[in-house]
């Protein structure tokens, strides 16, 4: 399959404390952090799905905006050992995206981020013919006014691709584009196949969509279930369930909902149906990717024309290890180490449960 992957592009700073104890956040102000080494590693949305879906064997091209500068330098150069069709858009007057990753005491991270020329994409650069030349396109978070392309790109895609490909739109939105350019999406939502979020965008979607005075009558929990299931969730003024959320996005006629929660584990709901599958205890290192890691498998192993439950089981599988890596790719599986590990995974990490 050819697939477009349209997003961010970042150069990334990891600070690693090696044996050293990790700082208790916050800070004090006026604290010096020691910590081992840094590492400098590429990331953004787009590469990181870009070279997961390249090692599951897809034809991959991938469209980014970057500076004229050392950075973007270096992030090409690092692109290059993957064999991916890179596109980059060098913006003179911009600099590359940059992220600095710092490791928490709890095996998490806070990231300081600057969008940069990430924020830049154009209509132009993403033509139609660009476009209609994949089988599929997969939309990493948008920033700035490249979160404004968002329904141009879907459209585009929807109507011009000839491809018989069941999934043409998949998009895990960011939380900055869903806080700044919500409207772009909510006009896309018709034309997504598969949309994807955490538990901290799937509540900012769902507040963008319900009136403020939308409270959850709580009839449809599962008191035994998974822990978003059992819980009335809060979102910006509202309430509501997960069936409730599913049932609200599947109205604008998406094909599948993803909502990654965590250590918890992952949701994925069909008409019908809705999957729950537990994340796997391993050592932790970085949780830097993982839900790129996960979303690109999961989409990349379903255009392969696999089951659902397979490419469940396969994005958890990646996810798991990404994070037991320095780095947003370095953890990445190829097609064939997938395959191997699904088959010795526990059938009873994985629930159903009926939509309704």
């Amino acid at each position: 399959m050819k697939l477009l992957t349209i997003g961010g592009a970042t150069q990334d700073t990891i600070a690693d404390y090696g044996n050293r104890k990790k700082p208790v956040f916050p800070w004090k102000e006026g604290s010096k952090i020691e910590v081992e080494k840094f590492h400098y590693t590429t990331g953004g949305g787009a590469t990181n799905s870009a070279v997961s879906l390249k090692k599951l064997g897809h034809e991959v091209s991938t469209i980014i905006s970057i500076g004229n500068d050392a950075q973007g330098k270096e992030l090409l150069k690092d692109l290059a050992c993957y064999a991916l069709n890179v596109m980059p858009i060098t913006q003179d007057n911009k600099e590359t995206a940059v992220s600095f990753i710092v490791p928490t005491e709890h095996k998490d991270r806070i990231i300081f981020s600057c969008h940069g020329a990430n924020e830049y994409l154009t209509q132009q650069v993403i033509s139609k013919e660009l476009i209609e030349s994949h089988d599929c396109i997969y939309i990493s978070p948008l920033h700035g006014k490249s979160a404004q392309l968002l329904p141009y790109i879907t459209h585009i895609a929807q109507t011009k691709i000839e491809s018989e490909q069941k999934y043409k739109v998949a998009i895990n939105p960011g939380s900055s584009q869903l806080h700044e350019e919500f409207s772009s999406l909510k006009g896309a939502l018709s034309e997504i196949d598969i949309l994807m979020s955490n538990t901290e965008e799937m509540k900012l979607i769902m507040s963008g969509l319900k009136n403020n005075n939308f409270i959850s009558s709580g009839k449809q929990l599962i008191i035994d279930g998974p822990p978003l299931m059992r819980s009335v969730l809060a979102g910006n003024k509202i309430s509501f369930t997960m069936r409730e959320y599913f049932t609200e996005i599947f109205s604008y006629g998406i094909k599948r909902i993803v909502v990654t929660d965590g250590k918890n584990g992952v949701y994925v709901a069909t008409k019908d149906t809705i999957y729950f599958h537990q994340s796997m205890t391993v050592p932790v290192v970085n949780t830097l990717g993982a839900g790129d890691a996960f979303c690109s498998t999961f989409v990349g192993l379903l255009i392969l024309g696999n089951s659902l439950e397979y490419a469940l089981k396969g994005g958890i599988l990646n996810a798991a290890s990404v994070i037991q890596k320095i780095g947003a790719k370095t953890g990445l599986l190829t097609l064939k180490e997938l395959d191997i590990h699904i088959k010795t995974l526990s059938p009873k990490l994985l629930q159903t449960f009926p939509l309704t």
